[in-house]
């Protein structure tokens, strides 16, 4: 069975598009945050994905023969930390995209939040808030499917009424939920407009199981005074999700963070450590050193003013000049060709397998791994 402390007293990386990569979920992990959701992945992009053990940065990626690229890298260091967020709109492909990943996540998030249209239309997302019989059978397909070890969970926004979050609430965990976070806005509300503190303390005692809060912990002091208000209004919630404030900066799980300097420095290892892409990696980036609300960051970075310093970095077009802006080593000659580009997987012989619609996991139908070893001389 699954860990059922696991969601007991938690501070937890949020999923999120474009950031919720892996070299930020390892950062987020080393400053001490308890779990690591990975980014909204759609059931069909990962449906048809091949397994590679990518010995050349002890990586396993899940690779879209048809894309050619990665669609969800992960590694042994986060396998029992790392959420694998899935957005579906139907238990038959949400079981089949569990079914490739489970091994190597500790368990499945279904998205019930998203408000963006890309989601929406597709009926995930927060679409699933008006369908509460798909949820209930997306979950019920999902728990009986996957091995009782890996956790299944959902993460949804408030509904307009209190009484109908609490009742989606006891339907998501009747199905099989074993933890639910709650976004403290409305499907409508964008990020600019404030969380609904207050509300948590209305719902979190609708279920049995963790219940986990999202929304406005943008710096430690916020995190410290939610737990202080839940306290003060004896909402026994069992974990907070952080978004943006771990973007802006990792170290945010910390009660003994590092200099600005040095957390920045860090992240950028962690990317070239793991095949980040070098676009991806310098978007990340930016949203570090411009911070966002409640984050304040230097006036200058490595004794460059930070005006400056982020005209150089937009500037970069690889990940070796990313590096040099940054001070850190990077010696190209030590990685496979187009390492830390959008195409490394241009030329890689992808099997040409189909398999059929499968509703149950087992080691015999654990999908099969390919291997990419680092090239001839060369060290991971």
């Amino acid at each position: 069975m699954a860990d059922p402390m696991k969601f007991r007293n938690v501070e937890v990386l949020a999923p999120m598009v474009r950031a919720g990569t892996l070299p930020l979920r390892l950062e987020c992990l080393r400053y001490g945050a308890s779990l690591v959701y990975g980014e909204e992945i759609i059931d069909r992009k990962l449906i048809g994905a091949q397994r590679v053990e990518n010995h050349a940065f002890g990586c396993i990626d899940y690779v879209s023969p048809r894309e050619k690229v990665s669609v969800f890298s992960t590694c042994a260091t986060e396998t029992k930390k790392v959420i694998f967020q899935l957005g579906t709109a139907r238990a038959p492909l949400a079981v089949e995209a569990a079914r490739l990943v489970c091994q190597d996540v500790s368990g499945i998030d279904v998205n019930m939040g998203c408000p963006k249209s890309f989601s929406v239309k597709g009926g995930m997302g927060a679409a699933l808030l008006d369908k509460p019989e798909v949820v209930a059978e997306i979950l019920t397909s999902l728990r009986r499917a996957l091995p009782s070890e890996k956790s299944l969970t959902c993460k949804i926004r408030m509904l307009p009424s209190t009484d109908k979050t609490r009742d989606f609430m006891r339907i998501c965990e009747k199905s099989g939920a074993e933890a639910i976070t709650v976004h403290l806005r409305l499907r409508d509300e964008r990020p600019a407009e404030p969380a609904h503190w207050d509300e948590m303390a209305r719902v979190w005692d609708a279920v049995k199981v963790p219940v986990l809060a999202n929304g406005d912990f943008f710096n430690r002091r916020q995190i410290d005074e939610f737990w202080k208000h839940c306290s003060e209004k004896e909402c026994q919630v069992s974990g907070v999700m952080i978004a943006r404030g771990a973007l802006w900066n990792p170290s945010i799980f910390s009660r003994d963070p590092p200099n600005f300097d040095d957390m920045v420095k860090s992240y950028v290892r962690s990317a070239v450590a793991t095949n980040s892409t070098y676009q991806n990696t310098k978007w990340v980036l930016s949203q570090m050193l411009a911070g966002g609300t409640g984050v304040t960051v230097p006036t200058s970075f490595n004794g460059i003013s930070m005006k400056v310093f982020n005209r150089e970095l937009s500037a970069t077009k690889s990940m070796a000049q990313i590096c040099t802006a940054f001070g850190e080593p990077h010696d190209q000659s030590k990685y496979p060709t187009r390492a830390h580009t959008t195409v490394f997987y241009k030329d890689f012989a992808f099997e040409d397998t189909k398999r059929p619609l499968e509703t149950e996991v087992s080691e015999e139908s654990a999908p099969k791994s390919r291997k990419i070893e680092p090239e001839s001389g060369e060290s991971a």
